[in-house]
């Protein structure tokens, strides 16, 4: 592009992936606990954790507006005119916007992907009925337990990376850079375990899902389903490409200081968003296939079978006029019964059934 910006650096598109994703998390979680009541099975653990991640993604998608909103994302860094200071000693309210976005961002991230992914991981317990003295179920619990704890330790990472000092935060990036937590330290690791706990997430139902009996094509199918979750995976590692690149190789997605933390909020929004629809999939298909998927193969059917049956029925009765009609006559005989009661006997013989039928022969295309 002419400008230098890429798509996910500009602020149209921020704010329509904020608004898109946000109301298609909203509604696919509506749709989840609705599915629960038509099942009558009430919510466990994996459809409340929705509730929270969802909150939070709403959240973030919020905080990028408000951040465009205040020209603090999807905008050129603007230098006042005469100044001729470093960048990192520059102080203005575009950048400080920029700042709290960033670090409220940063607090909400971890809330919301830990919860994604607890959610995933309760999900598989539930439907594969594992038994607790299991070791598949002391793992999963054992994931659940590190998840919590990962996702509480970047919250408090980052809401005291500059101790009580929080003004530090939104104040001169040299300044920050040189009182507070080592950033860049912060940021790979989160960017790292996120990606690598995503990726065994989405390879869990697997090797659960071919110990089924079921058939090959069915296997692949469920499988499928539950590798839908593989959205996650590609948007956490291009941030975690993005901020690898730009901290420790030659990979710089922009020089400009603001639109290259739009650029990982993009991507961080993507995440999350395509997450919980993805978290909320598994559930919601029955729905899809109760009203979309068999209804249109009904129809299909239908339609089908009433242009094959009135070929059928154009081409029989174009070739043949006459109907045969075969009488018979069937005698049905009962033996006396004696069975020492008072009754009387039933009579030896009851009188000809006499009855016309028509009968379709297949072979000649007329009733015989």
């Amino acid at each position: 592009m002419g400008d230098g910006q890429l798509y996910y650096m500009r602020a149209e598109n921020v704010i329509a992936a904020a608004i898109a994703l946000s109301i298609l998390d909203i509604v696919a979680v509506a749709l989840r606990f609705w599915t629960r009541k038509i099942q009558r099975n009430p919510p466990r653990a994996d459809d409340w954790l929705m509730i929270p991640a969802t909150l939070v993604t709403v959240g973030i998608g919020i905080d990028q507006l408000y951040g465009v909103s205040r020209r603090g994302l999807g905008y050129w860094t603007e230098i006042p005119p005469g100044y001729t200071g470093s960048k990192a000693d520059l102080v203005t309210p575009q950048l400080t916007a920029k700042s709290q976005v960033e670090w409220a961002y940063t607090l909400m991230l971890p809330v919301a992907l830990g919860c994604m992914k607890a959610s995933f991981l309760f999900f598989y317990m539930r439907v594969f009925t594992i038994q607790k003295k299991s070791t598949t179920y002391r793992f999963l619990v054992g994931f659940i337990a590190l998840v919590v704890v990962w996702a509480i330790a970047f919250v408090f990472a980052t809401l005291f990376e500059c101790g009580r000092n929080f003004d530090l935060i939104w104040g001169a990036q040299s300044e920050f850079q040189r009182q507070c937590t080592n950033t860049k330290n912060f940021v790979l690791i989160l960017c790292i375990t996120d990606f690598v706990s995503d990726i065994m997430i989405i390879a869990i139902p697997v090797p659960l899902v071919l110990r089924l009996n079921l058939s090959t094509s069915k296997k692949i199918g469920v499988c499928s389903m539950f590798l839908l979750g593989g959205g996650t995976v590609v948007a956490s590692l291009i941030r975690f490409i993005m901020m690898v690149g730009s901290f420790v190789g030659n990979f710089d997605i922009t020089s400009d200081n603001i639109l290259g933390v739009t650029a990982c909020m993009y991507w961080g929004m993507v995440e999350c968003g395509v997450g919980v629809f993805a978290a909320c999939l598994p559930t919601i298909q029955v729905l899809f296939r109760r009203w979309i998927w068999e209804p249109a193969v009904s129809s299909t059917r239908s339609m089908f079978s009433s242009r094959s049956s009135r070929s059928s029925s154009s081409r029989y009765s174009g070739a043949y006029k006459e109907v045969i009609h075969v009488e018979r006559n069937f005698n049905v005989a009962y033996a006396k019964i004696n069975d020492g009661s008072s009754r009387s006997e039933y009579p030896a013989l009851l009188p000809p059934i006499h009855k016309t039928y028509d009968m379709w022969d297949e072979r000649v295309g007329a009733a015989v």
